[in-house]
């Protein structure tokens, strides 16, 4: 049985904006786009994320609605390539304790991006081929 890859999983249109994005305007795309996170990108490369979490941190620490992408978004990016098997991106998940994936191709450019949820959607699959066994 061949693993599923991350590409058969992920979501291809990602939410994306620019660093210097303001804070007032990512919440208001997270708010009509219905999703938890945003990748912030520098020619169509992931140069970080900003979550919900992130929002509630940035505005707890006293930042304005004027701040930018760049001020309030985890740098430290975890990615995955989309021919990754689905259980890597479970392993990542773990170990950083994170609920999405931005999804890269060889060159490093945004593709996609795998959430928890699409993750466990995968493993129900791969549960439920098992069991026609």
């Amino acid at each position: 049985m061949e693993e599923e890859e991350i590409k058969e999983y992920m979501k291809t249109e990602v939410v994306s904006v620019y660093k210097d994005t303001k804070l007032a305007d990512i919440a208001k795309i997270m708010t009509e786009k219905n999703i938890g996170s945003v990748i912030v990108v520098e020619d169509n490369k992931p140069i970080g994320i900003i979550t919900e979490k992130d929002i509630v941190r940035a505005i707890g620490k006293g930042k304005n609605l004027d701040t930018k992408a760049d001020e309030i978004m985890t740098k430290s990016l975890i990615t995955i390539r989309e021919n990754s098997p689905i259980t890597g991106a479970l392993a990542l998940m773990r170990k950083f304790n994170i609920r999405h994936l931005p999804v890269i191709d060889e060159k490093g450019d945004l593709k996609g991006i795998l959430s928890i949820r699409d993750v466990a959607r995968a493993l129900d699959d791969i549960f439920e081929t098992m069991d026609e066994y």
